[in-house]
Protein backbone atom coordinates (compact mmCIF):
# COMPACT_ATOMS: atom_id res chain seq x y z
CA UNK A 1 0.00 0.00 0.00
CA UNK A 2 1.34 3.33 -1.02
CA UNK A 3 1.73 6.04 1.32
CA UNK A 4 -0.96 8.33 -0.31
CA UNK A 5 -3.11 5.71 -0.01
CA UNK A 6 -2.52 5.11 3.66
CA UNK A 7 -3.55 8.47 4.13
CA UNK A 8 -6.45 8.99 1.86
CA UNK A 9 -8.64 5.51 2.95
CA UNK A 10 -9.18 6.84 6.42
CA UNK A 11 -10.24 10.46 4.93
CA UNK A 12 -12.77 8.90 2.63
CA UNK A 13 -14.04 6.70 5.83
CA UNK A 14 -14.00 9.78 8.14
CA UNK A 15 -16.38 11.52 5.53
CA UNK A 16 -18.34 8.46 5.11
CA UNK A 17 -19.30 8.38 8.49
CA UNK A 18 -19.67 12.21 8.48
CA UNK A 19 -21.75 11.66 6.28
CA UNK A 20 -24.21 9.13 7.81
CA UNK A 21 -24.30 11.24 10.75
CA UNK A 22 -25.38 14.71 9.09
CA UNK A 23 -28.37 12.08 6.70
CA UNK A 24 -29.81 10.99 10.42
CA UNK A 25 -33.08 12.83 11.08
CA UNK A 26 -32.99 15.14 14.06
CA UNK A 27 -35.97 15.47 16.82
CA UNK A 28 -37.19 18.45 16.89
CA UNK A 29 -40.57 20.46 18.24
CA UNK A 30 -43.17 21.49 16.58
CA UNK A 31 -45.41 24.06 18.22
CA UNK A 32 -48.68 25.68 16.92
CA UNK A 33 -48.70 29.30 18.25
CA UNK A 34 -47.78 28.91 21.54
CA UNK A 35 -48.48 25.12 22.37
CA UNK A 36 -46.50 22.23 21.62
CA UNK A 37 -47.81 19.86 19.25
CA UNK A 38 -48.37 16.64 20.76
CA UNK A 39 -47.30 14.10 18.22
CA UNK A 40 -45.72 10.70 18.39
CA UNK A 41 -43.27 9.47 16.84
CA UNK A 42 -41.49 13.01 17.24
CA UNK A 43 -41.21 15.25 14.45
CA UNK A 44 -37.49 15.17 12.77
CA UNK A 45 -35.85 17.40 10.42
CA UNK A 46 -33.67 15.96 7.83
CA UNK A 47 -31.30 18.42 6.66
CA UNK A 48 -33.72 19.64 4.24
CA UNK A 49 -37.27 20.42 6.24
CA UNK A 50 -38.86 19.12 8.95
CA UNK A 51 -41.34 15.74 8.94
CA UNK A 52 -44.03 15.13 11.07
CA UNK A 53 -46.37 12.31 11.68
CA UNK A 54 -49.79 12.32 9.64
CA UNK A 55 -51.46 13.05 12.48
CA UNK A 56 -50.46 16.83 12.38
CA UNK A 57 -52.75 17.41 9.23
CA UNK A 58 -56.18 17.04 11.80
CA UNK A 59 -54.10 19.21 14.48
CA UNK A 60 -54.18 21.82 12.06
CA UNK A 61 -57.56 21.12 10.90
CA UNK A 62 -57.54 19.47 7.93
CA UNK A 63 -58.82 16.19 6.69
CA UNK A 64 -56.75 13.41 4.59
CA UNK A 65 -57.52 10.75 2.38
CA UNK A 66 -54.79 8.42 0.96
CA UNK A 67 -54.82 8.23 -2.84
CA UNK A 68 -54.04 4.37 -4.74
CA UNK A 69 -50.68 5.70 -5.37
CA UNK A 70 -50.25 6.00 -1.55
CA UNK A 71 -50.11 9.88 -1.90
CA UNK A 72 -52.26 11.79 0.30
CA UNK A 73 -55.01 14.39 -0.91
CA UNK A 74 -55.33 16.90 1.86
CA UNK A 75 -58.17 19.51 2.25
CA UNK A 76 -58.05 22.31 4.56
CA UNK A 77 -60.71 24.09 7.03
CA UNK A 78 -60.61 26.37 4.26
CA UNK A 79 -61.79 23.88 1.58
CA UNK A 80 -59.15 24.31 -0.76
CA UNK A 81 -57.40 20.40 -1.33
CA UNK A 82 -53.98 19.54 -2.54
CA UNK A 83 -52.05 16.42 -3.43
CA UNK A 84 -48.73 15.34 -0.96
CA UNK A 85 -46.54 13.28 -1.37
CA UNK A 86 -45.64 11.35 2.00
CA UNK A 87 -42.26 10.45 3.48
CA UNK A 88 -40.87 7.65 5.11
CA UNK A 89 -38.66 8.03 8.13
CA UNK A 90 -37.71 4.07 10.03
CA UNK A 91 -40.55 3.11 8.74
CA UNK A 92 -42.91 5.86 10.15
CA UNK A 93 -44.91 7.41 7.14
CA UNK A 94 -44.65 11.65 8.13
CA UNK A 95 -45.53 14.41 6.34
CA UNK A 96 -43.34 17.78 4.97
CA UNK A 97 -44.55 20.39 7.17
CA UNK A 98 -43.93 22.74 4.30
CA UNK A 99 -45.62 21.27 2.11
CA UNK A 100 -48.52 20.99 3.97
CA UNK A 101 -48.44 24.83 5.56
CA UNK A 102 -48.19 26.09 1.65
CA UNK A 103 -51.65 24.14 0.96
CA UNK A 104 -53.27 25.28 4.21
CA UNK A 105 -52.02 28.42 4.80
CA UNK A 106 -50.30 29.90 7.54
CA UNK A 107 -46.10 30.85 8.29
CA UNK A 108 -43.50 28.42 9.54
CA UNK A 109 -40.36 29.89 11.16
CA UNK A 110 -37.46 27.64 12.10
CA UNK A 111 -35.36 28.14 15.16
CA UNK A 112 -32.36 25.71 14.40
CA UNK A 113 -31.04 26.20 17.93
CA UNK A 114 -33.85 25.03 19.43
CA UNK A 115 -34.62 22.71 17.05
CA UNK A 116 -37.98 24.03 16.99
CA UNK A 117 -40.63 25.05 13.96
CA UNK A 118 -43.33 27.60 14.96
CA UNK A 119 -46.62 27.83 12.55
CA UNK A 120 -48.59 30.56 12.79
CA UNK A 121 -52.07 30.68 11.60
CA UNK A 122 -53.71 33.01 8.76
CA UNK A 123 -56.70 35.43 9.22
CA UNK A 124 -57.99 34.72 6.04
CA UNK A 125 -60.96 36.77 6.08
CA UNK A 126 -64.35 37.67 8.19
CA UNK A 127 -67.95 37.41 7.45
CA UNK A 128 -71.27 38.82 9.20
CA UNK A 129 -74.63 36.99 8.82
CA UNK A 130 -77.83 36.19 11.04
CA UNK A 131 -75.96 38.38 13.38
CA UNK A 132 -73.14 36.47 13.45
CA UNK A 133 -69.67 37.52 13.22
CA UNK A 134 -67.33 34.58 11.28
CA UNK A 135 -63.47 34.98 11.61
CA UNK A 136 -62.06 32.42 9.04
CA UNK A 137 -58.54 31.15 10.08
CA UNK A 138 -56.23 28.79 7.73
CA UNK A 139 -56.00 26.57 10.99
CA UNK A 140 -57.47 26.35 14.42
CA UNK A 141 -56.55 29.17 16.64
CA UNK A 142 -57.80 30.81 20.09
CA UNK A 143 -59.21 33.95 20.49
CA UNK A 144 -59.85 36.47 23.79
CA UNK A 145 -62.98 38.97 23.44
CA UNK A 146 -63.44 41.85 25.44
CA UNK A 147 -65.53 45.34 25.39
CA UNK A 148 -64.04 48.98 25.02
CA UNK A 149 -65.92 52.35 23.80
CA UNK A 150 -69.07 50.41 22.62
CA UNK A 151 -66.73 48.06 20.46
CA UNK A 152 -66.39 44.39 20.54
CA UNK A 153 -62.57 43.65 20.44
CA UNK A 154 -61.43 40.06 19.40
CA UNK A 155 -57.84 39.25 19.45
CA UNK A 156 -56.77 36.14 17.56
CA UNK A 157 -53.72 34.46 19.40
CA UNK A 158 -50.93 33.34 17.17
CA UNK A 159 -52.09 34.77 14.09
CA UNK A 160 -51.33 37.07 11.05
CA UNK A 161 -53.69 39.07 9.18
CA UNK A 162 -53.57 38.29 5.29
CA UNK A 163 -56.82 38.90 4.33
CA UNK A 164 -57.05 42.39 1.93
CA UNK A 165 -60.26 43.73 3.63
CA UNK A 166 -59.25 45.84 6.49
CA UNK A 167 -62.72 47.05 6.89
CA UNK A 168 -65.86 45.13 6.34
CA UNK A 169 -69.35 47.03 5.75
CA UNK A 170 -71.97 44.73 8.10
CA UNK A 171 -75.10 47.41 8.66
CA UNK A 172 -77.00 45.23 10.47
CA UNK A 173 -79.65 47.59 13.77
CA UNK A 174 -76.70 46.12 15.94
CA UNK A 175 -73.45 46.27 14.17
CA UNK A 176 -72.25 48.97 11.76
CA UNK A 177 -68.96 47.19 10.37
CA UNK A 178 -66.07 45.12 11.24
CA UNK A 179 -62.35 46.36 11.23
CA UNK A 180 -59.35 44.20 11.11
CA UNK A 181 -55.73 44.91 11.98
CA UNK A 182 -52.40 42.94 13.40
CA UNK A 183 -52.52 44.34 16.94
CA UNK A 184 -48.91 43.30 17.18
CA UNK A 185 -46.64 40.82 15.76
CA UNK A 186 -48.61 37.86 17.46
CA UNK A 187 -52.04 38.52 17.40
CA UNK A 188 -54.67 39.74 14.67
CA UNK A 189 -57.43 41.76 15.85
CA UNK A 190 -60.97 42.10 14.86
CA UNK A 191 -63.43 45.16 16.24
CA UNK A 192 -67.05 45.37 15.75
CA UNK A 193 -68.18 48.81 16.06
CA UNK A 194 -71.44 48.53 17.89
CA UNK A 195 -74.93 50.77 16.58
CA UNK A 196 -76.32 50.46 19.98
CA UNK A 197 -74.98 48.28 23.52
CA UNK A 198 -75.71 44.40 23.37
CA UNK A 199 -74.37 41.48 24.55
CA UNK A 200 -72.73 38.86 22.44
CA UNK A 201 -71.53 34.91 22.95
CA UNK A 202 -68.54 33.46 21.47
CA UNK A 203 -68.85 29.74 19.47
CA UNK A 204 -65.38 28.98 20.38
CA UNK A 205 -64.45 25.48 22.57
CA UNK A 206 -60.47 25.65 22.41
CA UNK A 207 -59.26 26.16 19.62
CA UNK A 208 -61.38 26.04 16.19
CA UNK A 209 -60.81 27.64 12.43
CA UNK A 210 -64.04 29.30 12.34
CA UNK A 211 -64.63 31.66 15.31
CA UNK A 212 -67.94 32.35 15.58
CA UNK A 213 -69.59 35.33 17.87
CA UNK A 214 -73.09 36.06 17.79
CA UNK A 215 -74.05 39.51 18.67
CA UNK A 216 -78.10 40.10 20.52
CA UNK A 217 -79.67 41.35 23.51
CA UNK A 218 -79.61 39.09 26.53
CA UNK A 219 -76.51 37.41 25.15
CA UNK A 220 -73.46 36.51 27.59
CA UNK A 221 -71.27 38.66 28.27
CA UNK A 222 -72.48 41.82 28.26
CA UNK A 223 -70.34 44.47 27.30
CA UNK A 224 -69.50 47.29 29.02
CA UNK A 225 -71.40 51.22 28.59
CA UNK A 226 -70.22 52.34 25.20
CA UNK A 227 -67.21 55.33 25.83
CA UNK A 228 -67.33 54.28 29.85
CA UNK A 229 -64.11 53.65 31.83
CA UNK A 230 -63.95 50.98 34.61
CA UNK A 231 -65.33 52.15 37.30
CA UNK A 232 -64.43 52.42 41.10
CA UNK A 233 -65.11 49.87 43.54
CA UNK A 234 -66.67 52.25 45.75
CA UNK A 235 -68.15 55.88 45.34
CA UNK A 236 -65.47 58.64 46.61
CA UNK A 237 -65.74 62.29 46.89
CA UNK A 238 -63.88 65.03 45.26
CA UNK A 239 -62.22 67.42 48.53
CA UNK A 240 -60.43 69.94 46.56
CA UNK A 241 -59.23 71.12 43.10
CA UNK A 242 -56.08 73.01 42.81
CA UNK A 243 -54.38 75.17 39.93
CA UNK A 244 -51.01 74.87 40.38
CA UNK A 245 -49.28 77.70 38.41
CA UNK A 246 -45.74 76.44 36.91
CA UNK A 247 -45.20 78.96 34.08
CA UNK A 248 -46.44 81.47 32.00
CA UNK A 249 -47.45 78.74 29.63
CA UNK A 250 -47.90 75.81 32.12
CA UNK A 251 -49.57 74.39 34.84
CA UNK A 252 -51.12 71.15 36.58
CA UNK A 253 -54.28 70.68 37.89
CA UNK A 254 -54.49 68.39 41.32
CA UNK A 255 -57.85 67.10 42.06
CA UNK A 256 -57.89 65.76 45.84
CA UNK A 257 -59.81 62.47 46.46
CA UNK A 258 -60.93 60.17 48.76
CA UNK A 259 -60.24 57.23 47.25
CA UNK A 260 -58.18 56.05 43.91
CA UNK A 261 -60.40 57.61 41.05
CA UNK A 262 -60.93 55.80 37.46
CA UNK A 263 -60.07 59.26 35.66
CA UNK A 264 -60.23 59.60 31.70
CA UNK A 265 -60.11 62.42 29.50
CA UNK A 266 -61.39 64.08 26.48
CA UNK A 267 -59.47 66.39 24.33
CA UNK A 268 -60.88 69.53 21.95
CA UNK A 269 -59.48 71.31 19.72
CA UNK A 270 -61.91 73.89 18.92
CA UNK A 271 -62.67 75.36 20.85
CA UNK A 272 -59.86 74.29 22.69
CA UNK A 273 -61.00 72.31 26.18
CA UNK A 274 -59.73 69.33 27.82
CA UNK A 275 -62.51 67.33 29.55
CA UNK A 276 -61.64 65.31 33.17
CA UNK A 277 -63.86 62.09 33.80
CA UNK A 278 -64.60 61.12 37.05
CA UNK A 279 -67.02 58.42 37.48
CA UNK A 280 -68.32 57.31 40.54
CA UNK A 281 -67.01 60.61 42.23
CA UNK A 282 -69.01 63.25 43.79
CA UNK A 283 -68.19 66.44 44.83
CA UNK A 284 -68.02 67.50 48.64
CA UNK A 285 -70.13 70.37 49.88
CA UNK A 286 -67.07 72.50 50.45
CA UNK A 287 -65.10 71.49 47.41
CA UNK A 288 -63.99 74.21 45.37
CA UNK A 289 -60.96 75.06 42.77
CA UNK A 290 -58.12 77.11 44.50
CA UNK A 291 -55.00 78.97 42.26
CA UNK A 292 -55.94 80.19 38.74
CA UNK A 293 -53.49 80.33 35.42
CA UNK A 294 -54.03 82.93 32.53
CA UNK A 295 -54.62 79.85 30.09
CA UNK A 296 -57.28 77.98 31.97
CA UNK A 297 -61.12 78.47 32.99
CA UNK A 298 -62.08 75.60 35.15
CA UNK A 299 -65.59 74.60 35.55
CA UNK A 300 -66.88 71.96 37.77
CA UNK A 301 -70.21 69.64 36.64
CA UNK A 302 -71.86 67.11 37.39
CA UNK A 303 -72.75 64.03 34.93
CA UNK A 304 -75.04 61.23 34.99
CA UNK A 305 -71.44 58.73 35.97
CA UNK A 306 -70.07 60.98 38.15
CA UNK A 307 -68.33 64.04 38.44
CA UNK A 308 -66.75 66.39 35.64
CA UNK A 309 -64.16 69.23 35.54
CA UNK A 310 -63.96 71.06 32.43
CA UNK A 311 -60.88 73.04 31.71
CA UNK A 312 -61.32 75.99 29.57
CA UNK A 313 -58.46 76.22 27.61
CA UNK A 314 -57.37 80.05 25.74
CA UNK A 315 -55.38 77.77 23.54
CA UNK A 316 -54.66 74.05 22.77
CA UNK A 317 -52.24 72.47 25.28
CA UNK A 318 -50.69 69.11 25.92
CA UNK A 319 -51.36 66.85 28.81
CA UNK A 320 -50.84 64.27 30.78
CA UNK A 321 -52.62 62.37 33.61
CA UNK A 322 -51.74 60.47 36.36
CA UNK A 323 -53.41 58.71 38.72
CA UNK A 324 -52.65 58.20 42.92
CA UNK A 325 -53.94 56.98 45.61
CA UNK A 326 -56.15 60.34 46.52
CA UNK A 327 -55.46 62.62 44.09
CA UNK A 328 -55.45 63.08 40.36
CA UNK A 329 -52.77 65.17 38.76
CA UNK A 330 -53.40 66.50 35.01
CA UNK A 331 -50.00 68.40 33.89
CA UNK A 332 -50.84 70.73 31.35
CA UNK A 333 -48.10 71.84 28.78
CA UNK A 334 -47.37 73.78 25.46
CA UNK A 335 -46.99 71.22 22.79
CA UNK A 336 -43.60 70.40 21.57
CA UNK A 337 -42.52 72.85 18.78
CA UNK A 338 -45.52 75.18 19.55
CA UNK A 339 -44.49 78.73 19.84
CA UNK A 340 -44.09 81.34 17.41
CA UNK A 341 -45.56 81.33 13.78
CA UNK A 342 -45.89 78.60 10.89
CA UNK A 343 -43.63 80.63 9.35
CA UNK A 344 -40.16 79.70 10.89
CA UNK A 345 -41.49 76.15 11.46
CA UNK A 346 -39.81 73.47 8.96
CA UNK A 347 -42.40 70.59 7.87
CA UNK A 348 -41.65 67.33 6.22
CA UNK A 349 -44.77 66.10 4.06
CA UNK A 350 -44.51 62.78 2.79
CA UNK A 351 -47.01 61.68 0.00
CA UNK A 352 -47.76 57.91 1.42
CA UNK A 353 -46.85 54.71 -1.15
CA UNK A 354 -45.33 55.19 -4.60
CA UNK A 355 -43.26 52.82 -6.40
CA UNK A 356 -44.25 49.56 -6.41
CA UNK A 357 -46.54 50.55 -3.73
CA UNK A 358 -49.61 51.90 -5.08
CA UNK A 359 -51.48 52.25 -1.99
CA UNK A 360 -55.81 51.70 -2.78
CA UNK A 361 -57.08 51.69 -6.52
CA UNK A 362 -60.37 52.57 -7.51
CA UNK A 363 -62.24 53.96 -10.27
CA UNK A 364 -58.98 53.98 -12.26
CA UNK A 365 -57.29 56.48 -9.81
CA UNK A 366 -54.07 55.19 -7.90
CA UNK A 367 -53.56 56.48 -4.11
CA UNK A 368 -49.92 57.03 -4.72
CA UNK A 369 -50.95 59.93 -7.57
CA UNK A 370 -53.58 61.60 -5.23
CA UNK A 371 -50.86 61.72 -2.24
CA UNK A 372 -48.33 63.30 -3.80
CA UNK A 373 -51.18 65.70 -5.39
CA UNK A 374 -52.43 66.25 -1.98
CA UNK A 375 -48.82 66.75 -1.09
CA UNK A 376 -47.74 69.08 -3.42
CA UNK A 377 -51.05 71.51 -2.85
CA UNK A 378 -49.70 71.22 0.79
CA UNK A 379 -46.21 72.47 0.10
CA UNK A 380 -47.21 75.34 -2.12
CA UNK A 381 -50.13 76.33 0.99
CA UNK A 382 -47.15 76.15 3.64
CA UNK A 383 -44.57 77.83 1.57
CA UNK A 384 -47.13 80.87 1.24
CA UNK A 385 -47.13 80.97 5.05
CA UNK A 386 -43.43 81.03 4.86
CA UNK A 387 -42.95 77.75 6.18
CA UNK A 388 -40.13 75.23 4.70
CA UNK A 389 -41.12 72.73 3.86
CA UNK A 390 -39.59 68.85 2.39
CA UNK A 391 -41.09 66.53 0.70
CA UNK A 392 -40.25 62.92 1.25
CA UNK A 393 -40.86 62.54 -2.74
CA UNK A 394 -41.30 64.46 -5.48
CA UNK A 395 -42.19 61.98 -8.22
CA UNK A 396 -42.78 58.04 -8.40
CA UNK A 397 -40.47 57.23 -5.72
CA UNK A 398 -40.37 54.34 -3.78
CA UNK A 399 -39.34 54.78 -0.28
CA UNK A 400 -39.06 52.65 2.96
CA UNK A 401 -41.40 53.49 6.08
CA UNK A 402 -38.24 53.84 8.13
CA UNK A 403 -36.42 56.33 5.53
CA UNK A 404 -39.48 58.64 5.56
CA UNK A 405 -39.09 59.30 9.06
CA UNK A 406 -35.31 59.86 8.99
CA UNK A 407 -35.53 62.33 6.38
CA UNK A 408 -37.33 64.71 9.13
CA UNK A 409 -34.86 63.34 11.59
CA UNK A 410 -32.01 64.37 9.38
CA UNK A 411 -33.88 67.87 8.61
CA UNK A 412 -34.30 68.60 12.72
CA UNK A 413 -37.39 69.23 11.33
CA UNK A 414 -40.11 70.66 13.45
CA UNK A 415 -43.36 68.43 12.35
CA UNK A 416 -43.97 64.88 9.78
CA UNK A 417 -46.93 64.90 8.09
CA UNK A 418 -48.00 61.64 6.04
CA UNK A 419 -50.48 62.27 3.59
CA UNK A 420 -53.03 59.19 2.63
CA UNK A 421 -56.07 57.76 0.66
CA UNK A 422 -58.37 55.24 2.63
CA UNK A 423 -60.17 52.30 1.56
CA UNK A 424 -62.05 49.67 2.66
CA UNK A 425 -63.35 46.26 1.26
CA UNK A 426 -67.08 47.12 0.56
CA UNK A 427 -66.95 50.27 -1.75
CA UNK A 428 -69.21 53.36 -0.88
CA UNK A 429 -69.81 51.96 2.57
CA UNK A 430 -67.55 54.64 4.56
CA UNK A 431 -66.33 58.13 4.11
CA UNK A 432 -64.79 60.94 5.96
CA UNK A 433 -61.30 62.10 7.16
CA UNK A 434 -59.32 60.36 10.49
CA UNK A 435 -55.83 61.58 11.72
CA UNK A 436 -53.79 59.00 13.11
CA UNK A 437 -51.22 59.76 16.11
CA UNK A 438 -48.61 57.73 17.48
CA UNK A 439 -49.50 55.44 20.97
CA UNK A 440 -50.49 58.28 23.33
CA UNK A 441 -47.59 60.90 23.26
CA UNK A 442 -49.14 63.99 24.30
CA UNK A 443 -47.96 66.19 21.41
CA UNK A 444 -48.78 64.42 18.52
CA UNK A 445 -52.28 63.26 19.53
CA UNK A 446 -52.97 67.57 19.96
CA UNK A 447 -51.12 67.90 16.31
CA UNK A 448 -53.98 64.65 15.11
CA UNK A 449 -56.90 66.55 16.72
CA UNK A 450 -55.68 70.38 15.81
CA UNK A 451 -55.44 68.75 12.06
CA UNK A 452 -58.13 66.74 11.92
CA UNK A 453 -60.29 69.54 13.08
CA UNK A 454 -59.02 71.93 10.52
CA UNK A 455 -59.62 69.45 7.41
CA UNK A 456 -63.19 68.44 8.84
CA UNK A 457 -63.92 72.21 9.43
CA UNK A 458 -62.49 73.64 5.86
CA UNK A 459 -64.03 70.49 3.49
CA UNK A 460 -67.08 70.08 5.47
CA UNK A 461 -66.01 66.21 5.44
CA UNK A 462 -67.63 63.49 7.84
CA UNK A 463 -65.41 63.49 10.79
CA UNK A 464 -63.81 59.99 11.31
CA UNK A 465 -62.14 61.75 14.66
CA UNK A 466 -58.56 61.21 15.30
CA UNK A 467 -57.24 58.17 16.94
CA UNK A 468 -53.97 56.56 17.98
CA UNK A 469 -52.26 54.08 16.26
CA UNK A 470 -52.47 51.44 18.30
CA UNK A 471 -56.21 50.65 17.51
CA UNK A 472 -54.66 49.24 14.42
CA UNK A 473 -51.29 48.00 15.61
CA UNK A 474 -49.79 47.66 19.33
CA UNK A 475 -46.40 49.01 18.12
CA UNK A 476 -48.59 51.83 15.96
CA UNK A 477 -47.96 52.83 12.19
CA UNK A 478 -44.17 52.34 11.40
CA UNK A 479 -43.92 55.85 9.32
CA UNK A 480 -44.96 57.51 13.25
CA UNK A 481 -43.10 55.20 14.90
CA UNK A 482 -39.88 56.07 13.70
CA UNK A 483 -40.50 59.55 15.04
CA UNK A 484 -40.67 58.17 18.20
CA UNK A 485 -38.21 59.89 20.73
CA UNK A 486 -37.06 62.19 18.28
CA UNK A 487 -39.45 65.02 19.53
CA UNK A 488 -40.95 65.53 16.13
CA UNK A 489 -44.50 65.69 16.03
CA UNK A 490 -46.10 63.73 13.53
CA UNK A 491 -49.79 62.71 12.03
CA UNK A 492 -50.89 60.13 8.93
CA UNK A 493 -53.88 62.16 7.58
CA UNK A 494 -56.64 59.87 5.44
CA UNK A 495 -57.92 62.18 3.52
CA UNK A 496 -60.86 60.41 2.57
CA UNK A 497 -62.01 57.08 0.86
CA UNK A 498 -60.60 56.13 -2.54
CA UNK A 499 -63.46 53.65 -2.96
CA UNK A 500 -66.00 55.88 -2.22
CA UNK A 501 -67.64 57.20 -5.31
CA UNK A 502 -68.52 60.66 -3.63
CA UNK A 503 -65.22 60.94 -1.86
CA UNK A 504 -63.03 59.69 -4.83
CA UNK A 505 -64.66 62.44 -7.06
CA UNK A 506 -63.65 64.87 -4.09
CA UNK A 507 -59.96 63.91 -4.41
CA UNK A 508 -59.38 64.02 -7.92
CA UNK A 509 -60.59 67.94 -7.65
CA UNK A 510 -57.90 69.97 -7.28
CA UNK A 511 -60.62 72.38 -5.36
CA UNK A 512 -61.11 69.71 -2.22
CA UNK A 513 -57.06 68.94 -2.57
CA UNK A 514 -56.73 73.07 -1.57
CA UNK A 515 -59.40 72.80 1.11
CA UNK A 516 -57.47 69.71 2.66
CA UNK A 517 -54.29 71.78 2.61
CA UNK A 518 -55.86 74.88 4.08
CA UNK A 519 -57.13 72.51 6.45
CA UNK A 520 -54.22 71.16 7.73
CA UNK A 521 -52.11 74.63 7.33
CA UNK A 522 -55.06 76.08 10.07
CA UNK A 523 -54.62 72.63 12.29
CA UNK A 524 -50.91 73.92 12.37
CA UNK A 525 -51.40 77.13 13.12
CA UNK A 526 -54.06 76.06 15.73
CA UNK A 527 -51.37 73.71 17.62
CA UNK A 528 -48.49 76.85 17.07
CA UNK A 529 -49.75 80.03 17.66
CA UNK A 530 -52.78 79.09 19.34
CA UNK A 531 -55.16 80.86 16.29
CA UNK A 532 -58.84 79.49 16.44
CA UNK A 533 -59.81 77.30 13.85
CA UNK A 534 -62.47 79.20 11.40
Amino acid sequence: MTLAARFLIPLILGFCILTCAWAEPVPVRIMIGSSEAALAPRPVFDGAGVLAPVQIVSLLGASRVDAENGDMIVTAAAGQAGTIKPVYVNGVRMIPVDKLIALIGGERSWDAAKRTLTLIAHLNSVEFDENTLKINCSFPVRVTTKTWDGNIIVDVANTKLVSEAKEVYVGSPLVSKARLGQYDSKTARVVMELVRNTGYSIDAQGAVSQVQIKVGDGLVPPPTVAAQPAKSDKTYAVRGIKVQHVDERSFNIVIATSNKSAASTVLKVSPPQIQINLPGARFDDTCEVEGKHALVNPELTKSTSGAQLLLRLSRPLAYSIDVRDTETIVYVRPPDKSGGTLSNKVVVVDPGHGGKECGAQAGGCSEKIINLQLAKQLSSALEKRGAHVILTRSGDDQLGLSARSKIAIDASADFFISLHCNSNVSPNSATGIETYYHQQLPSPKLLAYAIQSGVCKFTGMYDRQARSDRVLYQSGLGVLRGLAGSDIPGALVECGYLNHSSDRAKLKEESYRAKVAEGIVAGLRAYIEGIPIQ
